[in-house]
């Protein structure tokens, strides 16, 4: 039997930190123990309560191969900014109005903008709580400490594997880990240094939607709830 375990550390309303395991029975304690940790020690601050859930994986468990990296060169801001205008106008979007939007957010979101690729509208019912894409791990997974660069690939991994969604951004919120990233079915997994300046608290991920309306929630339960387990071996 497999089990999912999520942990959010917060301070008032304000999110501090969260992560997630897919674990057999045997290794619950460790990873709870892990996890509660990771939550009470974090760059953005100390946490007033974390909450672990667990929850016992009730879908069958889908295996996939984590997207390819690419690292193209770059030295600062603006040239991050240019490598995902780049990527962006690649695939026939407006890179200024989402560019905007993922930039322009004033405080940070508890998951991520569900973008309507053609027409720019949020999709996601509640604009505050956005869509969260959850229920993964990786192969490999310690769960020792955080690896910014795995639980990244993890995610994007999952949400490229969704068909209603052609892309993604982000941009995390750790004030001091300044690489984002662009990813895709077609692209990879582009990650990108100095996507913003170091010690900013504010961070952002937009998921591109391309479907029809009646697959909004559709896609929706598979980011939240469809359990994944990505290799990267």
């Amino acid at each position: 039997m497999l089990y999912s375990i999520k942990m959010r550390a917060e301070n008032g309303s304000r999110h501090i930190s969260g992560a997630e395991r897919i674990v057999e029975r045997h290794e619950m304690s460790q990873a709870m123990d892990a996890l509660t940790r990771r939550g009470m020690e974090h760059p953005n601050g100390p946490a007033e309560t974390v909450t672990v859930t667990v929850r016992p994986v009730t879908r069958p468990l889908v295996t996939i191969q984590a997207l390819p990296v690419s690292e193209p060169r770059v030295r600062n801001l603006e040239e991050a900014r240019q490598v995902l205008d780049a990527e962006l106008c690649a695939m026939g979007l407006q890179s200024g109005p989402v560019l905007s939007l993922l930039y322009g957010l004033r405080e940070p979101m508890r998951g991520a903008v569900l973008l309507d690729a053609d027409s720019l509208r949020r999709l996601e019912p509640d604009q505050r709580r956005g869509v969260r894409a959850t229920c993964m791990d990786y192969t490999g997974n310690s769960g020792a400490g955080k690896n910014h660069f795995k639980e990244a690939l993890c995610l994007s991994s999952k949400v490229a594997h969704c068909p209603q969604i052609i892309g993604e951004l982000c941009i995390s919120d750790d004030p001091d880990y300044t690489t984002g990233y662009f990813a895709s079915r077609d692209r990879g997994y582009v990650r990108i240094h100095h996507i913003k300046k170091c010690g900013m608290h504010l961070g952002g991920r937009i998921f591109l939607f391309r479907g029809s309306p009646e697959s909004v929630q559709q896609c929706m339960d598979y980011l939240e709830n469809q359990p994944v387990m990505v290799c990267m071996e």
